[in-house]
């Protein structure tokens, strides 16, 4: 994506054409409530969802909208070739923890003899 974004802005700028992407973290959207709701201690995950976060939650669908605003809009003219995460530093830290991985769900999930 990055590379295809860098060069898209390199050829179309010069028709005025600017390209960005944004890169939006863990988002409270339908399919991630789904994936939290999965899980049997919803309190839990959504508590250590927000932790994986600097800014200690997770993001709304209006805050990627706001980012995409600001790059269509007059104020952001002179931006391009920019890959814009708006995900509250979450990929500034390590990965998923391990209530999140498949495997340990599974034990979580699977009756004990």
């Amino acid at each position: 994506m990055h590379g295809l974004t860098l060069g898209l802005a390199v050829d179309l700028g010069p028709d005025g054409i600017r390209c960005n992407t944004v890169c939006p973290g863990w988002i409270d959207t339908e399919l991630n409530r789904a994936y939290v709701e999965m899980h049997p201690d919803r309190s839990l995950i959504e508590r250590e969802l927000g932790q994986l976060h600097p800014v200690g939650r997770i993001g709304a669908p209006k805050e990627i909208a706001n980012a995409v605003l600001w790059l269509a809009s007059e104020d952001s003219s002179f931006v391009s070739g920019e890959m814009i995460s708006v995900d509250g530093a979450r990929t500034k830290k390590i990965s998923l923890p391990a209530i999140l991985d498949e495997e340990y769900r599974a034990k979580l999930t699977k009756p004990q003899p």
